[in-house]
């Protein structure tokens, strides 16, 4: 790509979920298609595929390698091996403290089944300073390196569609990242991707600031709105004052999607894989087995030899044998994406029925479980309060009453669901709400900040 045209203007909503990007130009925006295998080809699903031949997939055509191993390479055991090295580590304590320096051969475990590993919610670790990569297939990729291969790839793309290179941008950031308070090592190594994926200059900007900016672009009618973009990884709320757009306030939490299809699994399905059960007629099964269910993501994580050793040994001594044996095929057989991608499913049904029937049918796994609106909303009870706490929280750094807001805009997927709609009528009066483009308005409104900032 040679062609430099320094009148467009880049805005990227890098999401955990959903990716996006849009180009201005003379303060009109276009949304460029980046996924031509999704049905929306404007959206990017942010997920990256690898696989033991070190072959790389983005977006759906992740999704669909991935899918595709696991129809036609069947799963086999983990294996552990020796890699050849040594690695320095302590001995035991000894009563003067630190154990003497020793050396122990390094193990790790392989996966034989050729099946290649689908990554996502990358961006939630970007403010732990202790995760600094990861071996995949015996090659070691920082998370630096995972991350540039996505945005470079959404760049790549964009510049394919319009002709011409794109050299700076601005890039959506919430307002407070998955993880800790430390927001600053995550914008040093968002920093640090953006210039690896080629932008020359590169600007951060609140994201429910973009959809702020998008809804007022022809705005001249005095207002004050408030923006709740809820999203896959994060809630992220913005007050603007327009036309001028005097950004009154922001306020963000780690509470997405994500959490609520999690919340969901817990509450009404995680009891079909040994929650309830008893081990040796007195105890309670481990609940840090049942990190499975935070996320599909986690579900791999769970994918070790020790842990079907445990669960195993489990399963003899529980009093639910069967439904442990479902959490042994759930994590091992590889089903957690597809098994969240149901959840996922049912819960957007109950956006529109009261009750919905989760069914999954896979060998060696069948769960057949009634969802009911109730039993989601009831599962859901601390995100509304989380939701509730950062509008509160926008209004009062806003130093405004909810009546004095003109216009609530949603967006992001999350904010679709139905509960949390209420809660914004009951909060705001429902003739204020107006729903914006879900997954582009962020885009499209950073765009609009780059033009002001790299004209």
């Amino acid at each position: 790509m040679s062609k430099i045209k320094n009148n467009f203007h880049c805005g990227i909503d890098f999401g955990t979920t959903n990716s996006s990007l849009a180009i201005c130009t003379d303060n009109n925006t276009k949304v460029i298609p980046i996924d031509r295998q999704n049905p929306n080809n404007k959206i990017l699903k942010s997920l990256i595929y690898l696989n033991p031949k070190q072959e790389i997939a983005i977006g759906h055509d992740a999704i669909n390698r991935y899918l595709d191993d696991l129809k036609n390479l069947p799963s086999v055991p983990l294996r552990l091996e020796f890699t050849g090295r040594m690695i320095k580590t302590f001995g035991p304590s000894t009563g003067g403290g630190v154990g003497p320096v020793i050396f122990v051969p390094e193990i790790v475990e392989v996966d034989d089944s050729g099946r290649g590993r689908l990554l996502q919610s990358l961006k939630s670790v970007l403010t732990s300073s202790t995760f600094t990569g990861t071996n995949i297939f015996g090659k070691f990729y920082s998370l630096e390196d995972l991350l540039t291969l996505l945005l470079k790839e959404i760049k790549t793309r964009a510049q394919t569609e319009i002709g011409y290179e794109l050299t700076s941008a601005v890039i959506g950031r919430p307002v407070k990242y998955v993880g800790t308070s430390e927001n600053k090592i995550a914008l040093d190594r968002m920093h640090t991707i953006a210039k690896n994926a080629g932008f020359k200059e590169v600007q951060f900007e609140y994201e429910p600031v973009g959809a702020a900016l998008d809804y007022g672009i022809n705005s001249t009618t005095s207002q004050k709105v408030l923006v709740y973009d809820f999203g896959g990884g994060t809630l992220d709320i913005c007050i603007m004052e327009l036309p001028s757009k005097k950004i009154l306030s922001v306020s963000g939490r780690g509470l997405g999607g994500d959490l609520l299809d999690s919340h969901l699994a817990l509450n009404k399905l995680a009891p079909h894989f040994g929650l309830n059960s008893i081990i040796n007629h007195k105890m309670p099964f481990p609940r840090y087995l049942f990190s499975t269910f935070t996320s599909w993501y986690m579900a791999t994580l769970q994918k070790t030899v020790k842990n079907h050793d445990t669960l195993e040994e489990l399963a003899v001594k529980s009093s639910q044998p069967d439904q442990v044996r479902n959490l042994i095929a759930l994590i091992f057989n590889d089903y957690g994406f597809e098994f969240f991608q149901t959840l996922d499913q049912s819960k957007i049904n109950l956006s529109t029925q009261k009750l919905t029937n989760f069914v999954f049918n896979r060998p060696n796994l069948s769960i057949t479980e009634n969802i009911s609106v109730n039993d989601f909303e009831t599962a859901i009870i601390p995100d509304l309060e989380t939701s509730q706490d950062c509008i509160n929280e926008a209004l009062n750094l806003a130093n405004l009453k909810p009546n004095q807001i003109d216009k609530v805009i949603l967006t992001g997927g999350s904010s679709q669901v139905p509960i949390f709609i209420k809660q914004l009528s009951d909060i705001f009066t429902s003739d204020k709400l107006t729903i914006s483009s879900h997954f582009t308005s962020v885009a499209s409104g950073l765009a609009l900040r780059a033009e002001q900032l790299f004209m």
